[in-house]
Protein backbone atom coordinates (compact mmCIF):
# COMPACT_ATOMS: atom_id res chain seq x y z
CA UNK A 1 0.00 0.00 0.00
CA UNK A 2 0.86 3.20 -0.50
CA UNK A 3 1.07 6.36 1.02
CA UNK A 4 -0.65 9.50 -0.71
CA UNK A 5 -0.27 13.17 0.83
CA UNK A 6 -2.59 16.21 -0.23
CA UNK A 7 -1.47 19.61 0.58
CA UNK A 8 -3.23 22.81 -0.24
CA UNK A 9 -3.93 25.63 1.65
CA UNK A 10 -7.66 26.14 0.44
CA UNK A 11 -9.42 22.96 2.73
CA UNK A 12 -12.40 22.55 0.28
CA UNK A 13 -9.43 21.45 -2.50
CA UNK A 14 -7.96 19.16 -0.20
CA UNK A 15 -11.19 17.27 1.18
CA UNK A 16 -12.27 17.03 -2.09
CA UNK A 17 -9.65 15.75 -3.64
CA UNK A 18 -9.18 13.28 -0.44
CA UNK A 19 -12.78 11.98 -0.56
CA UNK A 20 -12.56 10.93 -4.42
CA UNK A 21 -9.26 9.25 -3.94
CA UNK A 22 -10.97 7.36 -1.38
CA UNK A 23 -13.72 6.12 -3.40
CA UNK A 24 -11.37 5.65 -6.57
CA UNK A 25 -10.99 1.34 -6.26
CA UNK A 26 -8.43 1.04 -8.85
CA UNK A 27 -5.65 2.63 -6.27
CA UNK A 28 -4.88 1.01 -2.82
CA UNK A 29 -3.73 4.52 -1.55
CA UNK A 30 -3.27 5.09 2.48
CA UNK A 31 -4.56 9.02 2.01
CA UNK A 32 -3.06 11.54 4.54
CA UNK A 33 -4.12 15.41 4.20
CA UNK A 34 -2.06 18.59 5.46
CA UNK A 35 -3.55 22.71 5.03
CA UNK A 36 -0.14 23.99 5.11
CA UNK A 37 3.57 23.31 4.21
CA UNK A 38 4.32 23.47 7.84
CA UNK A 39 1.54 20.68 8.25
CA UNK A 40 2.67 18.33 5.65
CA UNK A 41 6.16 17.96 6.94
CA UNK A 42 4.76 17.48 10.26
CA UNK A 43 3.32 14.40 9.05
CA UNK A 44 6.59 14.10 6.97
CA UNK A 45 8.53 13.78 10.45
CA UNK A 46 6.35 10.70 11.54
CA UNK A 47 5.23 8.49 8.40
CA UNK A 48 6.99 7.29 5.47
CA UNK A 49 5.07 9.04 2.17
CA UNK A 50 5.41 7.62 -1.22
CA UNK A 51 3.35 10.40 -3.43
CA UNK A 52 3.27 14.48 -2.61
CA UNK A 53 0.30 16.03 -4.21
CA UNK A 54 0.84 19.69 -3.69
CA UNK A 55 0.14 22.86 -4.44
CA UNK A 56 2.53 25.36 -5.55
CA UNK A 57 1.58 28.85 -3.86
CA UNK A 58 1.17 28.62 -0.43
CA UNK A 59 1.61 30.90 2.34
CA UNK A 60 4.61 30.50 5.23
CA UNK A 61 6.66 27.69 2.48
CA UNK A 62 5.39 27.34 -1.10
CA UNK A 63 5.15 24.01 -3.05
CA UNK A 64 8.59 23.89 -3.98
CA UNK A 65 10.10 25.03 -0.59
CA UNK A 66 7.64 21.87 0.47
CA UNK A 67 9.53 19.71 -1.70
CA UNK A 68 12.73 20.55 -0.60
CA UNK A 69 12.18 19.00 3.00
CA UNK A 70 9.63 15.95 1.95
CA UNK A 71 12.54 14.62 -0.43
CA UNK A 72 14.94 15.35 2.61
CA UNK A 73 13.08 12.71 4.59
CA UNK A 74 11.74 10.59 1.23
CA UNK A 75 13.55 10.72 -1.42
CA UNK A 76 11.89 8.08 -3.24
CA UNK A 77 9.15 10.29 -2.79
CA UNK A 78 7.26 11.00 -6.04
CA UNK A 79 5.81 14.84 -6.40
CA UNK A 80 2.93 16.04 -8.40
CA UNK A 81 2.43 19.57 -8.46
CA UNK A 82 -1.39 21.60 -9.29
CA UNK A 83 -2.05 25.19 -9.19
CA UNK A 84 -4.61 27.64 -10.78
CA UNK A 85 -1.83 29.41 -12.66
CA UNK A 86 0.04 28.57 -15.62
CA UNK A 87 3.26 29.45 -13.57
CA UNK A 88 6.04 29.27 -15.94
CA UNK A 89 8.65 30.17 -13.69
CA UNK A 90 7.67 28.11 -10.90
CA UNK A 91 7.62 25.01 -13.50
CA UNK A 92 10.82 25.60 -14.89
CA UNK A 93 12.40 25.72 -10.90
CA UNK A 94 10.01 22.39 -10.08
CA UNK A 95 11.61 20.41 -13.53
CA UNK A 96 15.10 21.23 -11.85
CA UNK A 97 13.94 19.68 -8.77
CA UNK A 98 12.83 16.59 -10.71
CA UNK A 99 8.94 17.10 -9.91
CA UNK A 100 6.98 14.18 -12.14
CA UNK A 101 4.39 16.86 -13.07
CA UNK A 102 2.44 19.82 -13.09
CA UNK A 103 -1.37 19.98 -13.49
CA UNK A 104 -3.54 23.04 -13.70
CA UNK A 105 -6.62 22.58 -11.18
CA UNK A 106 -9.09 23.53 -14.06
CA UNK A 107 -7.87 20.36 -15.62
CA UNK A 108 -10.27 18.25 -13.57
CA UNK A 109 -9.70 15.46 -11.90
CA UNK A 110 -8.78 12.47 -14.11
CA UNK A 111 -5.21 13.79 -15.12
CA UNK A 112 -4.50 14.05 -11.45
CA UNK A 113 -5.45 10.15 -11.26
CA UNK A 114 -3.23 9.66 -14.64
CA UNK A 115 -0.20 10.91 -12.69
CA UNK A 116 -0.68 9.18 -9.82
CA UNK A 117 -1.10 5.71 -11.90
CA UNK A 118 2.20 6.70 -13.12
CA UNK A 119 3.90 7.39 -9.95
CA UNK A 120 2.79 3.99 -8.63
CA UNK A 121 4.14 2.41 -11.80
CA UNK A 122 7.43 3.98 -11.47
CA UNK A 123 7.36 3.10 -7.63
CA UNK A 124 6.58 -0.26 -8.34
CA UNK A 125 9.36 -0.52 -10.98
CA UNK A 126 12.23 1.28 -8.61
CA UNK A 127 10.90 -1.53 -6.16
CA UNK A 128 11.38 -4.15 -8.54
CA UNK A 129 14.95 -3.19 -9.50
CA UNK A 130 15.50 -2.75 -5.75
CA UNK A 131 14.38 -6.05 -4.86
CA UNK A 132 16.49 -7.93 -7.81
CA UNK A 133 19.65 -6.07 -6.60
CA UNK A 134 18.73 -7.67 -3.32
CA UNK A 135 17.94 -10.80 -3.92
CA UNK A 136 21.31 -10.76 -5.96
CA UNK A 137 22.81 -10.12 -3.32
CA UNK A 138 21.75 -13.01 -1.37
CA UNK A 139 24.50 -15.05 -2.91
CA UNK A 140 27.37 -12.99 -1.72
CA UNK A 141 28.26 -14.03 2.28
CA UNK A 142 29.52 -10.75 3.59
CA UNK A 143 31.76 -10.86 6.60
CA UNK A 144 31.75 -8.81 9.69
CA UNK A 145 33.89 -7.05 10.65
CA UNK A 146 35.30 -9.19 13.83
CA UNK A 147 36.72 -6.60 16.42
CA UNK A 148 33.24 -4.68 15.78
CA UNK A 149 31.22 -8.03 16.20
CA UNK A 150 33.32 -8.91 19.59
CA UNK A 151 32.89 -5.02 21.10
CA UNK A 152 29.02 -5.17 20.47
CA UNK A 153 28.65 -8.81 22.03
CA UNK A 154 30.23 -7.88 24.92
CA UNK A 155 27.76 -4.91 25.57
CA UNK A 156 24.69 -7.14 24.87
CA UNK A 157 26.40 -9.62 27.33
CA UNK A 158 26.48 -6.76 30.29
CA UNK A 159 29.87 -4.90 29.80
CA UNK A 160 29.67 -0.99 29.51
CA UNK A 161 29.76 0.31 26.18
CA UNK A 162 31.82 3.29 27.09
CA UNK A 163 34.79 0.78 29.39
CA UNK A 164 34.63 -1.46 26.43
CA UNK A 165 35.83 1.48 23.80
CA UNK A 166 38.34 3.24 26.45
CA UNK A 167 40.26 -0.24 25.92
CA UNK A 168 43.97 -0.16 24.02
CA UNK A 169 42.39 -3.35 22.25
CA UNK A 170 39.73 -1.09 20.74
CA UNK A 171 41.62 2.02 20.31
CA UNK A 172 41.78 1.71 16.51
CA UNK A 173 38.81 1.10 15.95
CA UNK A 174 36.92 3.01 13.55
CA UNK A 175 33.66 3.01 15.79
CA UNK A 176 30.69 4.89 14.21
CA UNK A 177 29.00 5.64 17.17
CA UNK A 178 30.00 8.42 19.68
CA UNK A 179 29.31 8.12 23.12
CA UNK A 180 28.44 12.01 23.63
CA UNK A 181 25.94 12.30 21.68
CA UNK A 182 22.52 10.76 21.44
CA UNK A 183 22.23 7.52 20.05
CA UNK A 184 19.55 4.68 20.05
CA UNK A 185 19.34 0.75 19.41
CA UNK A 186 17.59 -1.03 17.33
CA UNK A 187 16.53 -4.56 18.03
CA UNK A 188 15.23 -7.41 14.67
CA UNK A 189 13.47 -10.53 15.20
CA UNK A 190 12.60 -12.62 12.14
CA UNK A 191 9.85 -14.66 12.65
CA UNK A 192 11.03 -17.83 11.07
CA UNK A 193 14.42 -18.53 9.56
CA UNK A 194 14.16 -21.82 8.26
CA UNK A 195 16.85 -22.78 6.04
CA UNK A 196 20.51 -20.35 4.89
CA UNK A 197 19.76 -18.66 8.30
CA UNK A 198 22.94 -15.82 8.69
CA UNK A 199 22.50 -14.99 4.84
CA UNK A 200 18.81 -14.94 5.39
CA UNK A 201 20.09 -12.18 8.55
CA UNK A 202 23.04 -10.68 6.70
CA UNK A 203 20.47 -10.04 4.00
CA UNK A 204 17.85 -8.24 6.61
CA UNK A 205 21.20 -5.98 7.97
CA UNK A 206 22.19 -4.94 4.25
CA UNK A 207 18.12 -4.54 3.84
CA UNK A 208 18.07 -1.87 7.05
CA UNK A 209 21.62 -0.23 5.55
CA UNK A 210 19.84 -0.02 2.39
CA UNK A 211 17.27 2.06 4.10
CA UNK A 212 19.24 4.15 6.53
CA UNK A 213 20.38 7.83 5.15
CA UNK A 214 23.67 8.68 4.69
CA UNK A 215 22.56 11.18 8.20
CA UNK A 216 21.70 8.29 10.75
CA UNK A 217 25.38 6.61 11.32
CA UNK A 218 24.85 2.34 12.83
CA UNK A 219 26.77 -0.45 13.98
CA UNK A 220 25.58 -3.99 14.31
CA UNK A 221 25.59 -7.58 15.14
CA UNK A 222 24.12 -10.80 14.84
CA UNK A 223 23.26 -11.64 18.58
CA UNK A 224 22.71 -15.32 20.15
CA UNK A 225 22.64 -16.51 16.53
CA UNK A 226 19.05 -15.20 15.65
CA UNK A 227 18.65 -11.31 17.40
CA UNK A 228 19.88 -8.44 15.14
CA UNK A 229 21.31 -5.55 16.96
CA UNK A 230 21.91 -2.30 15.94
CA UNK A 231 23.29 0.96 17.36
CA UNK A 232 22.24 3.99 15.33
CA UNK A 233 23.12 7.51 15.36
CA UNK A 234 21.11 10.41 13.91
CA UNK A 235 23.72 13.43 12.59
CA UNK A 236 23.18 16.68 15.01
CA UNK A 237 21.14 17.87 12.38
CA UNK A 238 19.09 15.58 11.43
CA UNK A 239 18.33 15.27 15.12
CA UNK A 240 17.70 19.22 15.44
CA UNK A 241 15.02 19.20 13.13
CA UNK A 242 12.82 17.11 15.22
CA UNK A 243 13.03 19.58 18.23
CA UNK A 244 11.05 22.79 18.04
CA UNK A 245 13.33 24.43 20.81
CA UNK A 246 17.08 23.55 20.56
CA UNK A 247 17.14 22.53 24.20
CA UNK A 248 14.28 20.12 24.08
CA UNK A 249 16.36 16.87 23.47
CA UNK A 250 13.11 14.90 24.71
CA UNK A 251 11.23 16.41 21.88
CA UNK A 252 14.26 15.80 19.38
CA UNK A 253 14.52 12.34 20.25
CA UNK A 254 10.92 11.47 20.26
CA UNK A 255 10.33 13.00 16.52
CA UNK A 256 13.47 11.02 15.72
CA UNK A 257 12.00 7.56 17.33
CA UNK A 258 8.70 8.89 15.19
CA UNK A 259 10.78 9.46 11.84
CA UNK A 260 12.22 5.47 12.60
CA UNK A 261 9.58 3.99 12.75
CA UNK A 262 8.15 4.96 9.12
CA UNK A 263 11.78 3.78 7.85
CA UNK A 264 11.36 0.37 9.70
CA UNK A 265 7.91 0.18 7.85
CA UNK A 266 9.14 -0.13 4.84
CA UNK A 267 11.92 -2.51 5.81
CA UNK A 268 9.21 -4.59 7.02
CA UNK A 269 7.80 -4.79 3.72
CA UNK A 270 10.75 -5.46 1.96
CA UNK A 271 11.82 -8.14 4.15
CA UNK A 272 8.50 -9.74 3.42
CA UNK A 273 9.13 -9.72 -0.49
CA UNK A 274 12.38 -10.77 -0.10
CA UNK A 275 12.94 -13.15 2.39
CA UNK A 276 9.01 -14.15 2.47
CA UNK A 277 9.02 -13.98 6.23
CA UNK A 278 7.82 -11.42 8.74
CA UNK A 279 10.61 -9.22 11.00
CA UNK A 280 9.38 -7.48 14.33
CA UNK A 281 11.60 -4.42 15.63
CA UNK A 282 12.02 -2.42 19.08
CA UNK A 283 13.54 0.62 19.10
CA UNK A 284 14.62 2.73 22.55
CA UNK A 285 14.48 6.27 23.40
CA UNK A 286 18.03 8.41 23.75
CA UNK A 287 20.41 6.07 25.15
CA UNK A 288 22.82 8.90 26.05
CA UNK A 289 23.74 8.36 29.82
CA UNK A 290 22.44 4.89 30.04
CA UNK A 291 25.68 3.23 28.38
CA UNK A 292 25.93 0.68 31.28
CA UNK A 293 21.89 -0.70 31.06
CA UNK A 294 22.01 -1.03 27.18
CA UNK A 295 22.18 -5.31 27.55
CA UNK A 296 18.91 -4.58 30.04
CA UNK A 297 16.91 -2.85 28.06
CA UNK A 298 17.43 -4.73 24.93
CA UNK A 299 16.76 -7.89 26.55
CA UNK A 300 13.16 -5.84 27.64
CA UNK A 301 12.62 -5.23 24.04
CA UNK A 302 13.25 -9.13 23.08
CA UNK A 303 10.75 -10.40 25.60
CA UNK A 304 8.19 -7.78 24.75
CA UNK A 305 8.30 -9.02 21.13
CA UNK A 306 8.22 -12.66 21.67
CA UNK A 307 4.95 -12.08 24.12
CA UNK A 308 3.61 -10.42 20.58
CA UNK A 309 4.86 -13.20 18.11
CA UNK A 310 3.64 -15.89 20.89
CA UNK A 311 -0.25 -14.33 20.51
CA UNK A 312 0.55 -14.07 16.52
CA UNK A 313 1.45 -10.46 16.37
CA UNK A 314 3.59 -10.31 13.67
CA UNK A 315 5.40 -7.34 11.96
CA UNK A 316 5.26 -5.45 15.28
CA UNK A 317 7.38 -2.28 16.07
CA UNK A 318 7.88 -2.07 19.78
CA UNK A 319 8.91 1.53 21.26
CA UNK A 320 10.25 1.02 24.12
CA UNK A 321 10.03 4.53 25.68
CA UNK A 322 6.02 4.40 25.28
CA UNK A 323 6.21 0.81 26.51
CA UNK A 324 8.25 2.19 29.24
CA UNK A 325 7.34 2.65 32.91
CA UNK A 326 5.79 -0.02 34.69
CA UNK A 327 5.95 -2.68 31.60
CA UNK A 328 9.21 -2.28 30.65
CA UNK A 329 10.48 -2.42 34.13
CA UNK A 330 8.61 -5.75 34.58
CA UNK A 331 10.27 -6.95 32.21
CA UNK A 332 14.03 -5.57 32.96
CA UNK A 333 13.24 -7.41 36.31
CA UNK A 334 12.32 -10.60 35.03
CA UNK A 335 8.91 -9.95 35.11
CA UNK A 336 6.59 -11.17 31.69
CA UNK A 337 3.25 -9.69 31.47
CA UNK A 338 0.99 -11.57 28.50
CA UNK A 339 -1.58 -9.57 27.00
CA UNK A 340 -4.54 -11.74 27.61
CA UNK A 341 -5.47 -12.57 23.78
CA UNK A 342 -6.31 -11.35 20.19
CA UNK A 343 -9.21 -10.15 21.54
CA UNK A 344 -8.02 -8.10 24.11
CA UNK A 345 -6.07 -6.68 21.18
CA UNK A 346 -9.20 -5.88 19.06
CA UNK A 347 -10.43 -4.30 21.76
CA UNK A 348 -7.85 -2.04 22.42
CA UNK A 349 -8.00 -1.17 18.31
CA UNK A 350 -11.44 -0.59 19.05
CA UNK A 351 -11.06 1.72 21.73
CA UNK A 352 -8.69 3.53 20.34
CA UNK A 353 -10.67 4.62 17.54
CA UNK A 354 -14.04 5.91 19.68
CA UNK A 355 -11.49 7.78 22.20
CA UNK A 356 -10.29 9.56 18.78
CA UNK A 357 -12.84 9.42 16.53
CA UNK A 358 -12.67 13.26 15.79
CA UNK A 359 -9.15 13.58 15.93
CA UNK A 360 -6.59 11.42 14.20
CA UNK A 361 -7.65 7.47 13.52
CA UNK A 362 -5.85 7.37 10.38
CA UNK A 363 -3.67 3.73 10.04
CA UNK A 364 -0.43 5.05 11.28
CA UNK A 365 -1.77 6.54 14.63
CA UNK A 366 -3.68 3.34 15.12
CA UNK A 367 -0.75 1.02 13.82
CA UNK A 368 1.91 3.72 16.75
CA UNK A 369 -0.29 2.72 19.32
CA UNK A 370 -0.60 -1.01 18.89
CA UNK A 371 3.43 -1.62 18.26
CA UNK A 372 2.42 -2.66 14.86
CA UNK A 373 3.74 -2.25 11.10
CA UNK A 374 0.87 0.23 9.61
CA UNK A 375 0.90 -1.79 6.48
CA UNK A 376 0.41 -5.01 8.16
CA UNK A 377 -2.48 -3.74 10.48
CA UNK A 378 -5.24 -3.58 7.95
CA UNK A 379 -4.44 -7.23 7.25
CA UNK A 380 -3.87 -8.66 10.98
CA UNK A 381 -7.30 -6.89 12.16
CA UNK A 382 -9.03 -8.38 8.85
CA UNK A 383 -7.57 -11.85 9.91
CA UNK A 384 -8.71 -11.84 12.79
CA UNK A 385 -12.41 -10.79 12.83
CA UNK A 386 -13.13 -11.18 9.50
CA UNK A 387 -13.81 -7.46 8.03
CA UNK A 388 -11.51 -4.17 7.05
CA UNK A 389 -10.30 -1.80 9.76
CA UNK A 390 -11.42 1.15 7.63
CA UNK A 391 -15.40 -0.34 7.32
CA UNK A 392 -15.22 -0.29 10.81
CA UNK A 393 -14.04 3.35 11.36
CA UNK A 394 -16.36 4.40 8.91
CA UNK A 395 -19.27 2.33 10.67
CA UNK A 396 -18.29 3.87 13.87
CA UNK A 397 -18.39 7.09 13.38
CA UNK A 398 -21.87 6.67 11.62
CA UNK A 399 -23.02 5.43 14.48
CA UNK A 400 -21.92 7.89 16.72
CA UNK A 401 -23.43 10.69 14.33
CA UNK A 402 -26.82 8.98 14.10
CA UNK A 403 -26.57 8.39 18.13
CA UNK A 404 -25.72 12.49 18.73
CA UNK A 405 -28.19 13.71 15.96
CA UNK A 406 -31.64 11.61 18.06
CA UNK A 407 -29.99 12.17 21.74
CA UNK A 408 -28.58 15.81 20.99
CA UNK A 409 -29.66 19.21 20.02
CA UNK A 410 -26.27 20.25 18.03
CA UNK A 411 -26.32 21.22 14.79
CA UNK A 412 -25.55 19.18 12.27
CA UNK A 413 -22.11 20.76 11.50
CA UNK A 414 -21.08 20.38 15.28
CA UNK A 415 -22.14 16.41 14.86
CA UNK A 416 -19.92 15.75 11.82
CA UNK A 417 -16.84 16.69 13.47
CA UNK A 418 -17.61 14.82 16.37
CA UNK A 419 -17.82 11.81 14.52
CA UNK A 420 -14.63 12.46 12.71
CA UNK A 421 -15.81 13.61 9.32
CA UNK A 422 -13.62 15.79 7.42
CA UNK A 423 -15.89 18.54 6.67
CA UNK A 424 -19.98 18.95 6.93
CA UNK A 425 -20.32 18.55 2.96
CA UNK A 426 -18.67 15.00 3.32
CA UNK A 427 -20.46 14.11 5.98
CA UNK A 428 -23.70 14.60 4.15
CA UNK A 429 -22.32 13.06 1.22
CA UNK A 430 -21.13 10.11 3.32
CA UNK A 431 -24.48 10.10 5.09
CA UNK A 432 -26.84 10.07 2.39
CA UNK A 433 -25.17 7.16 0.36
CA UNK A 434 -25.16 4.83 3.44
CA UNK A 435 -28.89 5.83 4.30
CA UNK A 436 -30.64 7.23 1.68
CA UNK A 437 -31.13 10.19 3.10
CA UNK A 438 -29.75 13.76 4.58
CA UNK A 439 -28.84 13.56 7.91
CA UNK A 440 -31.26 16.96 8.02
CA UNK A 441 -34.05 14.54 6.74
CA UNK A 442 -33.01 11.36 8.94
CA UNK A 443 -33.71 13.37 12.05
CA UNK A 444 -36.71 14.83 11.16
CA UNK A 445 -38.12 11.33 10.35
CA UNK A 446 -37.29 10.82 13.65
Amino acid sequence: MYRLLIVDDEPAIVNGLVQLFRENKEMELDVCKAYSSNEAIEIARKTKLDILISDIRMPQKDGLQLVDEIIYYWPSCRVIFLTGYSEFDYVFEAIRKNVQNYILKTEGIEPVFQEVKKAISKLEEDNRNRLHQEKAQLLIQMAEPIMKKELMESMLSGDSITSLLSQSRYAELDFQIAMDRPFFFLVGQVDRLEVHKIKALQSMQRIVDNHLPASIANEKVIYDGSVLVWLIQPAEELLKRFGSDPSDAESEARGFVSYMKGILELIQNECEDVLDTSVSFGISGNLLGKQDNIHLLVEAVRTMIHNRILLGQKVVIVDLEKSAGSEAARYISGGIRQDDSKKSLIEQIHHYIHEHLSGDVSLTAIADEMHFNPSYLSRYYKQITGHNLFDYIQSTKMNVAINLMMTTSLKLNEIAVKAGFDSPSYFTTFFKKMTGLSPQEYRNSR
